[in-house]
């Protein structure tokens, strides 16, 4: 950009001082066309006033604000002049409008554009910071009041001019041709002009680019002064020259200034973009965070409720461990030994009433939904039945029974949940039921899944409290209030038999007792068992290896 003003300014200048040897060559007067240029002028100076006011009113800079009611004045100083231009030529010859006040009007449009823009780089300058500030807050209002003084400005000098018309001194003598007063009024208006472009240049690197382009129009401003200088007689070359160049630079800082605002208008139209990009990244990252605060809030929460809840259950196991401990303690001697053995089986079974809370606690706290990764394996009916049956105590296995269903049936599963699930089931059932409790498998209606059916003939399940079942954390209340356990096994049962497409759920059995279920996807002809031969030595490998992390 700086490169084209430089290449235009130039251009100006050159081309004022190659016409100067023919600048006195007289030409033909068209009277139309010359008030159609000065028409032109005056419309692209006034429509590049507007595009600085806009800016100043985008921006606040006050530089700007000047600038454009230095153009505002050129374009209003050049309505008076065309009419006194239009009115010289319909005069006789040597009236004091065609003497005096056309030149004098002219020389105020060319030689007070420049010297308003030199000057208004002072005045904003010397304004005090509180004026300033004022200005830059109500743009709108500084606005008009510029607007207003360039106004008032072009009729004062309008009034002098045409006011004082008999006293000033003519520029043109019969004929056509210049006097001294022009002569030196030119001169003056010369070194006026060079003087202004000079203080311009010098600060042009701290205008922003859409003011940097009235060097242009001072330029053409200094060319039109040297033409002057150099046509003693109107309507020549020089004088033709001198208004064409005010022509062309006047639209080419119009057509560089649309040019500036089309490229501001790219950039913020980019900018807004960006900015909506920005604003869609940081609203999906807004809900991401919303999501991520109702998880950690839910895991405070759940982790609370652990606590709460563990706190609770632990009390009562402790309490009787505390109670038998005491017992031995202080009435050893008196005890007999089966009371001592009775005492000592107590605190064994509210151990491992202990135990049992710590193992299924830390399952837990691994097992929320989506985390369980699941191995499944073709596992044998019998054979899961069989670990399970192998694990419970002499006294409770007295009270299970077991069918295994058709022979070679197997489920898809994890060896390991499918225990727990399993084991889950039978522990609660001889746990809360004093009648015998049967355990079956068999294939279901579709032959797609295997039903695993652990019946008892307790009391069963409260209605209200079906729904709830699975629910972490959820207890059904006991005969006399009581409540066993923490409340979670048969929330971590659902969660192993999702992760292994399973499901489980409750029925009621009729006339007393209840069933739970698991159902687990059934292995097809052909698949992996889990009781794999071992590679190595052929013996069958144990599905069951130990324990084992859930997660």
């Amino acid at each position: 950009m700086n490169r084209n003003l430089w290449v235009y300014s130039v251009a100006i200048l050159a081309t004022a001082l190659v016409i100067v040897p023919i600048a006195d060559f007289r030409l033909t007067i068209h009277l139309s066309l010359i008030i159609a240029f000065f028409i032109l002028i005056a419309v692209a100076d006034l429509l590049t006033a507007h595009l600085l006011l806009q800016q100043f009113l985008a921006g606040g800079r006050l530089a700007t604000l000047g600038l454009s009611s230095a153009y505002l004045y050129a374009s209003m100083t050049m309505v008076p002049y065309v009419f006194a231009f239009n009115r010289g030529q319909r005069s006789t010859a040597g009236s004091t409008w065609t003497e005096v006040c056309v030149p004098w009007l002219f020389f105020a449009v060319f030689t007070g554009f420049p010297v308003m823009v030199a000057a208004q780089h002072w005045v904003v300058a010397a304004l005090p910071a509180r004026l300033s500030a004022r200005a830059r807050k109500r743009r709108r209002t500084a606005a008009a009041v510029a607007t207003v003084a360039v106004i008032t400005l072009v009729i004062a000098v309008t009034g002098i001019i045409v006011g004082a018309a008999g006293r000033l001194p003519p520029f043109w003598q019969s004929g056509g041709m210049q006097t001294p007063a022009a002569r030196w009024m030119g001169c003056t208006a010369l070194l006026a002009t060079a003087a202004s472009l000079l203080t311009v240049i010098r600060g042009l690197r701290h205008r922003p680019p859409v003011e940097r382009w009235v060097v242009v129009a001072m330029s053409s401003s200094l060319a039109t002064t040297i033409l002057y200088l150099a046509a003693p007689y109107r309507f020549t070359v020089g004088w033709y020259a001198a208004r064409i160049a005010l022509l062309i630079s006047a639209w080419v800082v119009l057509l560089a200034l649309l040019s500036e605002t089309a490229n501001l208008y790219r950039r913020l139209s980019a900018a807004h973009d960006d900015l909506d990009r920005a604003h869609r990244e940081l609203s999906r990252r807004a809900e991401r965070l919303t999501v991520v605060n109702l998880d950690l809030e839910a895991a405070g929460t759940w982790k609370s409720d652990v606590i709460a809840t563990l706190s609770h259950e632990i009390n009562q196991p402790l309490a009787v461990i505390s109670a038998c401990t005491e017992e031995l303690t202080h009435e050893w001697d008196t005890l007999t030994d089966d009371e001592r053995r009775a005492a000592a089986q107590g605190l064994g079974r509210r151990v491992n009433q202990l135990l049992d809370m710590a193992a299924q606690l830390l399952a837990l706290c691994h097992a929320e939904p989506g985390e369980i990764h699941a191995n499944p394996a073709a596992l044998p009916v019998e054979q899961a039945l069989n670990h399970v049956m192998d694990n419970l105590t002499r006294q409770a296995r007295t009270r299970v029974t077991a069918t295994y269903g058709p022979p070679g049936t197997a489920v898809w599963a994890d060896p390991i949940h499918t225990h727990e699930v399993l084991t889950n089931f039978v522990t609660n059932a001889v746990k809360y039921s004093p009648g015998e409790i049967h355990v079956s498998a068999d294939i279901d209606d579709t032959g797609d899944g295997v039903l695993f059916t652990v019946s008892d003939e307790g009391n069963g399940v409260p209605p209200d409290f079906v729904a709830h079942l699975f629910d972490r954390f959820a207890q059904a209340e006991r005969s006399g209030g009581a409540r066993t356990g923490v409340g979670f096994g048969l929330y971590l049962s659902k969660l192993l038999a999702e992760a292994n497409q399973g499901q489980v759920w409750y029925e009621d059995v009729l006339p007393h007792g209840g069933r739970f279920v698991l159902r687990l996807p059934r292995a097809r002809p052909g698949s992996g068992t889990a009781a794999s031969r071992d590679p190595v030595d052929g013996a069958a490998s144990d599905p069951f290896p130990g324990p084992r992390k859930i997660v």
